[in-house]
């Protein structure tokens, strides 16, 4: 345990730095400097008012230069606004009317980190109420709707009738009722080993929003070459969303033994960290390390920055295995603000890499390391009726562990009812490790509120 933690102590500084650089960026920015003296009598005074000729040639000039960006927003050329306007920003030349444009333009295509840092820009504005609902909107549509709710709220305190904000209420309201869920899943991959999963859940949020609690029952069977089981287990999770650094803890008590984890955040929305004792056997998906019911010791963290050339995530896990084993695990994504695909399409970058202490036939334990480049896109769709995604990677091997692999996923849920949801996941993979591998994963849920 002490080496995997040592292992990622050395990630903590890269993982500050990303969760830090939005916070940096911002600081680095220009400030105001200080109030000039009054100027000697005969002269102009540089703190008074900027005569309206003056200021209003200027909003000529900048409305002049914004004009090709803001006639391609109002075609509904949402692609080539946002660039335009993003360069026309760089260069300074930016109009509260250009950015919120822009801001726009980035949300309708998708590309949601971008967009967010042009509303916040805009905050303080004569925007302000605009740009508070513009993020609500992305907030929703990243699941995060205690976060979309507050921002609605705020709108709506300052413009009681703006229907947008109270329908979007009206949707994020939905998704923090009392929830009870079924999930039926089965995974199987070529080696012959699959695994058929029922989830009961059941979630509900406090009236304030500062708790979430949820709570499971579980049933899986696997079957594969000697291997026909089937382990029970129950789980619960509380995640204090009001407390300093959110802290969300998980416990659950599966095949007779106990499994729990606590997550923090020391950097609301940038930096994640969570330790705790899990069920290698489980997610390892292996009918050897099922057979031998492995556990494992965790420490991991997440960590993200959204600099203005575009968003950076890394996720890093390190486990020490009840057999002794130790594994580290992580991925860098980087999701890069330029972004000319069409058909709302995004595209991104990163690697994959996975190292073990040593080489164990009964479950995945690379030596040496395993190491993936990949590219990949990725699209979403959402109305107040169904919300959908869809993804596809490809990669290339770096290590002579990893071959040349592919990825790809959708998932979705569509809205029967007010009351009632149906969903589907998907997903699918094949990736030589070096020898071949293919894995594929369906799930199916419905989810009912009251």
């Amino acid at each position: 345990m002490k080496r995997v933690a040592w292992t990622l102590a050395r990630a903590v500084a890269l993982a500050s730095a990303l969760a830090f650089a939005h916070v940096l960026h911002v600081s680095a920015q220009p400030q105001p400097s200080a109030e000039p003296p009054a100027a000697p009598p005969g002269m102009l005074d540089p703190r008074a008012p900027v005569r309206p000729i003056d200021q209003a040639l200027r909003e000529v000039r900048a409305g002049r230069a914004a004009a090709p960006a803001l006639e391609r927003y109002e075609a509904g050329d949402y692609q080539r606004a946002a660039r335009l306007g993003l360069r026309l920003i760089d260069e300074g030349g930016d109009t509260p009317e250009l950015r919120y444009a822009v801001a726009n333009s980035l949300a309708w295509t998708g590309r949601y980190d971008a967009a967010l840092a042009q509303y916040r820009a805009l905050l303080g504005t004569s925007y302000d109420g605009r740009a508070k609902l513009g993020m609500a909107n992305i907030r929703l549509w990243n699941g995060e709707a205690h976060v979309a709710e507050e921002y609605y709220g705020e709108v709506l305190a300052a413009e009681a009738g703006n229907a947008e904000a109270r329908h979007g209420l009206e949707l994020a309201g939905r998704e923090l009722r009392p929830a009870l869920s079924l999930r039926l899943g089965r995974t199987h991959d070529n080696q012959n080993f699959s695994h058929n999963e029922a989830w009961l859940t059941y979630r509900k949020w406090s009236a304030d929003r500062a708790w979430r609690f949820e709570a499971s029952a579980l049933r899986d069977s696997y079957s594969g070459p000697g291997t026909e089981t089937t382990r029970n287990g129950v789980q619960g999770s509380l995640w204090a969303t009001a407390l300093p650094w959110a802290p969300r803890a998980e416990a659950s008590l599966y095949d007779s033994r106990l499994f729990a984890t606590l997550q923090v955040e020391p950097v609301r929305e940038f930096l994640r960290l969570r330790a705790g004792h899990v069920n290698w056997a489980r997610l390892a998906f292996s009918a050897g390390a099922l057979a031998e019911r492995l556990s494992a010791d965790t420490v991991g963290l997440t960590a993200e920055a959204r600099p203005t050339i575009g968003a950076l995530r890394l996720r890093l896990d390190g486990y020490e295995i009840s057999d002794g084993n130790r594994i580290v695990d992580g991925e860098f994504q980087f999701t890069p603000a330029w972004q000319p695909l069409p058909w709302r399409l995004e595209w991104y970058g990163g690697y994959y890499g996975r190292r073990a202490e040593r080489a164990d036939a009964r479950y995945w334990s690379p030596q040496p390391a395993y190491g993936l480049a990949f590219l990949g896109v990725r699209r979403n769709w959402s109305s107040d009726r169904y919300d959908a995604s869809a993804w596809l990677r490809a990669g290339a091997g770096v290590t002579e562990t990893a071959k040349a692999s592919w990825s790809a996923g959708v998932s979705g849920r569509y809205w029967l009812t007010t009351d009632i949801a149906l969903g589907l996941e998907a997903w699918a993979l094949e990736a030589p490790r070096p020898t071949p591998y293919r894995m594929q994963q369906a799930l199916a849920f419905a989810q009912y509120l009251w």
